[in-house]
């Protein structure tokens, strides 16, 4: 055993020292086995968690345009390196290829998932100039010296000292987390719209909620990551409440009405309204105002306290349904109970008219040149416009009496001129 002893340390000592003499082979090894094993992977995925129909494919479909890829093997491939760098770099003495390769892949896939989920191009070439101009520090080693450099540069704001690497983290950390909170509200508004059961305000409310919660979270966030101490900004916030309140007062009873409309359910996206004599259906709910579209496509912006303090007429607040009121006049020689009965039937002629409630005919009095009829009728799709089947049953009524007789009268005066002897004559 004394003799088997040192022959297996020999043996031992002389792998471990080729093993050290081709550390280099060993890392590009790994590294071409890791291009391997991530298209292997991709293929797998491609058959089963991206494959066509499935959850995971719907839920990107709702986030990135057809023309725009994210590209599975860039990410797939960052995975598989660094999961490599993990396993050998104590045994291969850090594994400065693989980390390198793997820093390459990672700036690649940021560039390509910055690509597809940004509406612009600046997110894009930001996050990828970012990277290259990191990369290329690191692999010369000026990273490290650089940042070490621009902490020790110090700029006195006051009472603070805060370091110029903090100040270019705090902008860089800001425009980044920026673009990630649009990310975030663009994915909770996309996923809150497909949950049908949420009503309509509900659905705009979350989505404001969390729009107000990324984009606040990103700005402290990037204060925080400036050197900024947070309690600092309690004189200034109070003082900015204190600005708000005296000369913002329009703005914050717009924004407080709009919260109230959400939380009330009085308007919803969809409903038709009437205020201030615009017409219209609500299209959106805004944090200032309120989008109406009249019929000709035109879009009033109605401040949000406009429908807390005026009367507002809710054509679907609780029913859909919509009662039309059209005024007939019919000559006294006429039938008037043969005038009824055409004008309900004309009136049910039209295609939007519901049987039910049915049309109805109303003599509503006896007037200086006609008999007054009103003719009473549903619809149920106000938001396609009230004028047009007004106009609609009008029209069929009109055919109905010129078929059948029936004569609608024009006002008649008689003008009498008696004159009095002048005396003298």
């Amino acid at each position: 055993m004394e003799k088997v002893m040192p022959f297996l340390e020999s043996i031992w000592a002389k792998l471990y020292a080729l093993v050290n003499d081709s550390m280099d082979h060993w890392q590009w090894g790994a590294i071409a086995g890791g291009f391997i094993i991530a298209a292997i992977l991709l293929r797998i995925l491609n058959k089963t968690l991206f494959a066509e129909g499935k959850a995971f494919t719907r839920f990107g479909r709702r986030f990135f345009k057809p023309g725009r890829r994210i590209g599975g093997y860039p990410i797939v491939l960052t995975l598989t390196l660094w999961g490599l760098h993990a396993a050998f770099q104590q045994k291969l003495d850090g594994a400065p290829y693989i980390q390198t390769i793997a820093l390459l892949a990672t700036a690649y896939a940021a560039y390509r998932l910055a690509t597809a989920l940004a509406k612009t191009t600046w997110a894009p070439r930001f996050v990828g100039s970012v990277m290259f101009l990191s990369f290329a520090l690191h692999l010369f080693g000026a990273l490290t010296p650089l940042i070490e450099t621009l902490q020790n540069l110090r700029i006195p704001l006051g009472d603070l000292r805060i370091s110029l690497w903090a100040i270019l983290s705090g902008i860089g950390s800001l425009f980044v987390l920026l673009w990630v909170a649009s990310l975030g509200t663009l994915f909770v508004d996309t996923a809150v719209s497909q949950q049908k059961e949420i009503p309509p305000s509900i659905r705009v409310l979350l989505g404001k909620l969390a729009r107000f919660i990324f984009y606040l979270s990103a700005i402290l966030i990037a204060l925080k990551i400036g050197g900024i101490d947070l309690g600092v900004l309690t004189v200034f916030t109070g003082a900015l409440g204190l600005g708000v309140g005296f000369g913002l007062q329009k703005v914050v009873s717009n924004l407080i009405s709009g919260i109230i409309i959400l939380l009330d359910k009085s308007v919803k996206p969809g409903d038709v309204i009437e205020i201030d004599g615009s017409y219209g259906w609500i299209n959106s709910l805004r944090t200032r105002y309120v989008s109406v579209l009249t019929r000709d496509r035109k879009e009033h912006l109605i401040p949000n306290e406009d429908f807390i303090t005026n009367p507002v007429i809710n054509w679907s607040f609780s029913d859909d349904k919509v009662r039309i009121k059209a005024n007939i006049g019919i000559s006294y020689k006429m039938d008037v109970q043969k005038a009824i009965d055409l004008c309900v039937k004309a009136t049910a002629q039209a295609n939007r008219v519901l049987e039910t409630p049915e049309p109805k005919c109303l003599l509503m009095g006896f007037g200086d040149s006609a008999i007054d009829l009103q003719i009473r009728f549903w619809i149920r799709d106000a938001h396609q416009g009230v004028a047009n089947i007004r106009s609609e049953v009008l029209l069929n009524i009109w055919h109905s009496f010129k078929e059948h007789g029936i004569e609608i009268p024009f006002p008649q005066r008689e003008i009498k001129i008696i004159s009095e002897p002048v005396e003298g004559e």
